[in-house]
């Protein structure tokens, strides 16, 4: 039996989580109520200018001015990892938060490459002109990161369906998520769409990519008679033609229909004996 949580009605500013918000028949608009915020010690934040610093410090480090860009991209992660780390505090399911923990893990790393890989290349031509410098490489440098960024996002995502399959969870998730969390406010209620799929299939990529290089390669190497490579694409598209259809299928197991289906054990929220 899950410890009950001492709770308390949020202060005035923090009511605007109750928009988004599922209310029973019981409980009137604006009766949120919040976590005893006995850790509200534990919330950070990292600045942007402190990002900012740091990532110019790597990139003189390393003489890889794509480095400190996917430094300074950190910042688009952190929010889903702030919210991993909170929810595997606060929710008394640990199948579900363990579950959910590694797509906010892997959602925070592709957000973070994917902007790495975005904002050098858009920022090549400023930094050509400072440094007078030949920009080329740099920016196959922050386009293997990205892709890196991909695929270990890929692999994250993929062990988190892994988990939720094997253990029946269904997932529904949105950035109303977050709100709760920065309002420490349990349980939720997300009532916007699920974008847990968007998340599962953008993560995909790698494996999206491999197979259409790979049937690529196979039409060409199969049209000029070269057998082992052909061999060898033919192999890689069939791998990830497999990883493909069992990422189909997972995720269809996975994938809340209702938010219901996966916060619907949460109590309702109660009033207290003032307002009765």
């Amino acid at each position: 039996m899950a410890m009950q949580v001492p709770m308390r009605r949020l202060p005035d500013p923090l009511r605007d989580v109750t928009s988004l918000a599922m209310m029973s028949n019981d409980v009137r608009a604006g009766e949120v109520f919040e976590i005893e915020p006995t850790t509200s010690g534990r919330q950070w934040h990292i600045p942007w200018w402190l990002l900012l610093a740091v990532a110019i410090v790597v990139a003189e480090l390393t003489a890889h001015p794509a480095i400190g860009v996917a430094v300074f991209c950190l910042k688009f992660g952190l929010n889903d990892w702030r919210t991993a780390a909170w929810l595997c505090r606060v929710d008394p399911q640990p199948r579900r938060s363990h579950s959910i923990w590694w797509f906010l893990v892997g959602s925070g790393f592709m957000k973070i490459f994917l902007m790495s890989s975005i904002a050098f290349p858009i920022l090549a031509g400023w930094w050509k002109a400072i440094t007078n410098q030949d920009v080329i490489a740099e920016v196959k440098v922050a386009m293997t990161i990205g892709l890196c960024g991909m695929f270990f996002s890929f692999v994250v995502n993929h062990i988190g369906l892994y988990f939720a399959s094997r253990r029946h969870v269904r997932v529904w998730l949105n950035r109303q998520l977050h709100l709760f969390r920065d309002g420490n406010v349990w349980p939720v209620r997300l009532t916007g769409a699920n974008r847990l799929r968007e998340v599962l299939n953008g993560s995909a990529f790698p494996a999206i990519l491999a197979f259409m290089v790979g049937i690529v390669c196979l039409i060409l190497f199969g049209m000029n008679q070269a057998i082992r490579p052909a061999i060898t694409s033919g192999f890689v598209a069939l791998v990830s033609g497999l990883i493909l259809l069992g990422h189909g299928l997972s995720v269809k197991r996975i994938v809340a229909r209702t938010s219901e289906e996966c916060w619907g054990d949460l109590p309702e929220l109660e009033l207290d004996d003032s307002e009765m």
